[in-house]
């Protein structure tokens, strides 16, 4: 273990969970220490690409199981009251192992079809375009608050079946879940109240939601769900009601996550900015997969060990917890050349931004249209967009990278 990364200021910040700009950690950590303990996180860190792309697909010797992670940072007193949000949490599908895991993906994917996302389009194009609207009323707004939020918000809200009057009531308790569930350290002892108040209501939420689409089946992803069947086996309701927070809150934050770190990237970037305003359609694909790889929404993928092993030399024991860095790989200079410069042409672009093996992300091609949807539709509408602050703030939580805010100047 290097004492440098051990006592270094950012390193402290980071197991703080405030950390605004990790890269030159990750890149300290890749050269010097890449499989390395954090104590005070309880976890492996993983950063080298070739490393997390392995421990993202590694079934025999890591479990998705990540209930390692919140147990032991929590004080004993506490897990009672955390119990129900834990095995919440394990059921949801990136931390389900086969074979309960192929059996949901089974059933889920006979809903999340490629024919459903194309009905969608045209409902994305009718939102962004009705967001923009609102926002041209305006000199400066908070592109959070305007559009990045909303959007995929409307929109895994209507694929879902979410009745509009319930919509507000139901985007508060998932948030109240983002503290805990993409939390770690001793921070999480601090958001257990307000993520288990959030789940109790979700559950009122969902047992009446669910009975409702049972007697009176719609057109909607619960509905498609709930009536799913493969080789006789159905979704139960505990499976059933873990995938409908799961996949709003996946929906939710990956993209506003993508459509957030992409526009602050491109105006950061003003040569970047003008080649996507000059040919949208040409170049956006390429330049939603770079925003992906360049400021990761998604930020690692947490594994637990199932068996003793060496990895670069560390000892890895079996039930410690394995944190493959998303963000460190996706500016692995081994496998992206110049990793910290904004390249929308960037080809190939291999990054892990949605995972890797069988747990790749189920909503990626949700997130990718959307994404390429809202950077036409911002290209179009808002040539000369501008940030409005020196300064910009991260959520304070390690598992996802989220903007709280970002000011624009709409020209």
């Amino acid at each position: 273990m290097s004492t440098a990364i051990e006592q270094d200021k950012d390193y402290d910040e980071f197991c703080r969970q405030c950390l605004h700009d990790p890269y030159p950690l990750f890149a300290r950590l890749r050269e010097e220490d890449p499989v390395h303990w954090c104590e005070p996180l309880h976890m492996w860190l993983v950063t080298r690409y070739d490393d997390v792309s392995q421990g993202l697909r590694d079934r025999k010797r890591l479990s998705t199981n990540r209930e390692a992670m919140y147990t032991d940072p929590l004080r004993p007193e506490s897990l009672p009251r955390a119990r129900p949000m834990i095995d919440h949490i394990n059921k949801w599908l990136l931390n389900v192992d086969p074979p309960d895991h192929t059996r949901m993906r089974k059933l889920v994917n006979i809903a999340f079809t490629p024919r459903l996302l194309q009905k969608l389009v045209p409902r994305i194009e009718t939102f962004v375009e009705k967001l923009l609207d609102e926002m041209a009323r305006s000199e400066q707004v908070d592109l959070i608050e305007s559009f990045c939020f909303p959007l995929p918000a409307l929109v895994i809200c209507d694929m879902l079946g979410i009745p509009e009057e319930r919509r507000a009531q139901y985007r508060r308790c998932v948030e109240g879940l983002i503290p805990f569930s993409s939390s770690g350290g001793p921070g999480l002892n601090d958001t257990l109240e307000q993520a288990r108040a959030s789940l109790d209501e979700l559950i009122e939420f969902f047992d009446e939601l669910i009975a409702r689409r049972r007697s009176d089946p719609r057109e909607d992803l619960v509905s498609a769900m709930a009536a799913a069947e493969v080789d006789g086996e159905r979704l139960d309701r505990d499976e059933l009601f873990a995938l409908c927070v799961f996949l709003f809150l996946a929906g939710l934050e990956t993209t506003m996550g993508l459509l957030a770190n992409g526009t602050l990237a491109l105006l950061r970037n003003p040569e970047q900015f003008r080649l996507l305003r000059a040919d949208p359609e040409g170049l956006v694909e390429k330049a939603v997969e770079e925003f992906v790889r360049y400021e990761s929404p998604g930020t690692r993928g947490v594994r637990r060990a199932l068996v003793d092993f060496e990895w670069r030399g560390s000892r890895i024991c079996a039930g410690q917890t394995v944190t493959n860095l998303i963000g460190a790989a996706n500016r692995d200079p081994e496998q992206f050349p110049d990793p910290d410069k904004l390249d929308i042409t960037r080809h190939p672009n291999k990054h892990v931004g949605f995972g890797q093996g069988i747990h790749f992300c189920l909503g990626a091609p949700l997130a990718r249209l959307e994404g390429q949807i809202a950077f036409r539709g911002m290209m179009r509408r808002l040539p000369n967009m501008e940030l409005a602050t020196d300064r910009v703030s991260y959520k304070p939580v390690i598992g996802i990278r989220s903007l709280e805010a970002l000011p624009v100047r709409l020209g």
